[in-house]
């Protein structure tokens, strides 16, 4: 099966870390690689139609310190439609808006009642008629500037793709990251974090432990943000993806979880008051169990919409801990609690 491998940062970052265990998963997926990023407003899409494993250019990209971006979506590929050729080859790249964006699929569509617009495949893949019929629809909505309420069309708009056959994607216009994973969790999306401190990992292919990375010798300090692949690439907390769900990444954070109707709850409850919120007080003005609330609120936290009080001492089981909104995000929260 082809994978997928997406990187959103607050900042340019080199992709040696990453790509160097992503390409050995070329050898599963032998049909073409390829790596796409933005040096500055344009994409630049680096591709082959070969095993990656076996690629000079793939193996130089991890030695190259000169490339950077804030952004990068990666494919190894299995070819289920279309040729081996590089114009069948992920990611694809297309001018919209004066933007560019690029885009890299794995599954299987059915792509037969999709209307692509002015946007025409130069490939055989179902992938690349997705992107532009995705393409053709970001354009007759009139999307230049991406807002909460257009990032909800799109989740719908991919869930009405899904409903052809199975489903993951990376897309990005070079501001935002957008990954979504397959209805029926087809061979899986994950995610992590990256912030300080940074500790050691296990560089990982399946369980074969590739080396050990030591990433506060490779890492500067200010740097934060998300690693997205088919699999986990390392020993780290990866958390997989909701089945359905659409996560847009923007300057390393999350701009938009698919939020559930516990999380919303909770955020309405934290939002409204001047005050830090007590555990015990959220679980009093919520229908849902303890289990449900505290499992949300980790969520939360992990995605980096709710902050515990440093200044906590007591444990969750005491009803204690208090909570409230990040302040960056308390702008998107508002248009969501609107929404």
């Amino acid at each position: 099966m082809c994978e997928l491998l997406g990187l959103c940062f607050n900042k340019p970052v080199r992709p040696k870390i990453s790509f160097r265990g992503f390409r050995r998963r070329g050898r599963r997926n032998p049909h073409g690689w390829g790596l796409a990023f933005y040096p500055d407003e344009s994409a630049q899409v680096l591709k082959e139609p070969i095993e990656s494993t076996e690629s000079p250019l793939s193996k130089f990209i991890v030695s190259y310190d000169l490339i950077k971006s804030k952004i990068f979506i990666a494919h190894v590929r299995l070819k289920s439609s279309g040729r081996r050729s590089y114009k069948n080859t992920h990611p694809f790249s297309r001018e919209l808006n004066e933007k560019d964006y690029i885009f890299a699929h794995n599954g299987t569509i059915s792509v037969e009642s999709l209307e692509l617009g002015r946007f025409k495949p130069v490939g055989e893949t179902d992938s690349e008629h997705v992107f532009c019929h995705i393409l053709h629809c970001i354009e007759e909505r009139g999307i230049e500037r991406w807002r909460i309420s257009d990032f909800k069309w799109l989740h719908e708009k991919f869930r009405e793709i899904n409903e052809l056959g199975e489903f993951n994607c990376l897309m990005s216009d070079g501001t935002h990251l957008f990954a979504y994973h397959d209805v029926d969790g087809y061979n899986g999306l994950c995610f992590v974090r990256r912030e300080p401190p940074f500790g050691v990992v296990e560089l990982r292919d399946e369980d074969f432990v590739i080396d050990l990375v030591d990433l506060a010798e490779k890492k500067d300090p200010s740097q934060r943000g998300y690693v997205i692949a088919s699999k986990p690439l390392t020993n780290e907390d990866w958390q997989k993806f909701e089945p359905g769900g659409l996560l847009v990444f923007r300057d390393g954070e999350i701009i938009y979880p698919a939020f559930g109707d516990v999380e919303l709850e909770i955020l309405r409850v934290v939002r409204k008051s001047s005050r830090r919120v007590p555990l015990g007080s959220i679980i009093k003005s919520l229908d849902y169990s303890e289990e449900q609330i505290k499992s949300a609120l980790r969520s939360l936290i992990d995605r980096g919409y709710l902050r515990q009080d440093r200044r906590d001492t007591v444990n969750w089981d005491d009803y204690g801990a208090t909570f409230f909104t990040n302040p960056r995000k308390r702008g998107v929260i508002d248009e969501l609690l609107r929404g």
